[in-house]
């Protein structure tokens, strides 16, 4: 082959390319925590977390179409969700669900996590059995008490502490981690055990002094045991604002 027919080839080759077809979204839901999608036995007037990721997959291929229009939906009993989704994700980029099981009622759940987008929908079932007790028995904590982790509008060189009440509620000892927020402005303090016993509690307090104005949103206060370990902790966000 002369080097002028080679050199129109691989002309020719190069302009495909430059011509390429989109091809269409390729959207992945998938469980991220360790569980999957299975809550497992919740006690009552607890809450457990299961993550998900939303992807838009980068499997390799030479362009890939935005996923649009993307809309979360849960449904099932006790169940709620949080996300930070957008309503585009391009090739290769994601975000992530969270699903919140808190049972009021013993009793088994089928319920689901579902996307639609402008691919279609994709969904996940959901499953957990609410129960009156543990067994085997086992510690498991819950806030007692005020639950709004939300300082409103305090001034700066001012100081704001809530405290918040955390009760063994399950049917054996627990061990348990605190983690407090971090954050500028944002410290705590708590007087409990390295084992709480059935049905003892314990303070933490979280104190908000902002030094600047605008909204302060720190890192959430987590106790974490061997019951919710796997689930995301016993969490409560926190915000304030600066003034």
């Amino acid at each position: 082959m002369s080097k002028r027919l080679l050199a129109a080839c691989l002309l020719a080759a190069l302009a495909g390319c430059g011509s390429i077809e989109e091809s269409d979204p390729k959207p992945q839901l998938a469980a991220v925590s360790t569980p999957g999608t299975a809550f497992g036995n919740t006690l009552l007037a607890t809450r457990k977390r299961l993550d998900f990721r939303l992807r838009n997959s980068d499997a390799g291929l030479p362009k890939v179409k935005p996923l649009e229009n993307i809309v979360p939906t849960i449904s099932g009993a006790d169940l709620t969700f949080s996300h930070g989704c957008p309503a585009q994700l391009k090739e290769g980029e994601e975000c992530f669900l969270s699903v919140y099981y808190q049972p009021t009622a013993a009793g088994t759940l089928a319920g689901e996590l579902r996307v639609t987008s402008n691919a279609g929908a994709l969904a996940l079932p959901l499953s957990g059995t609410a129960v009156a007790a543990l067994a085997p028995a086992a510690g498991a904590v819950a806030f007692t008490g005020n639950v709004d982790g939300n300082f409103g509008t305090v001034a700066r060189g001012g100081t704001k502490t809530l405290t918040f009440v955390v009760q063994n509620i399950g049917n054996a000892t627990d061990a348990i981690t605190i983690t407090g927020p971090t954050g500028s402005g944002w410290s705590f303090s708590e007087d409990c055990p390295d084992t709480l016993a059935v049905g003892s509690s314990c303070n933490v307090s979280i104190t908000f002094a902002p030094s600047v104005t605008g909204n302060s949103v720190p890192t959430p206060l987590v106790i974490s045991d061997a019951y919710n370990g796997s689930y995301g902790g016993l969490s409560l966000a926190l915000t304030g604002s600066g003034s």
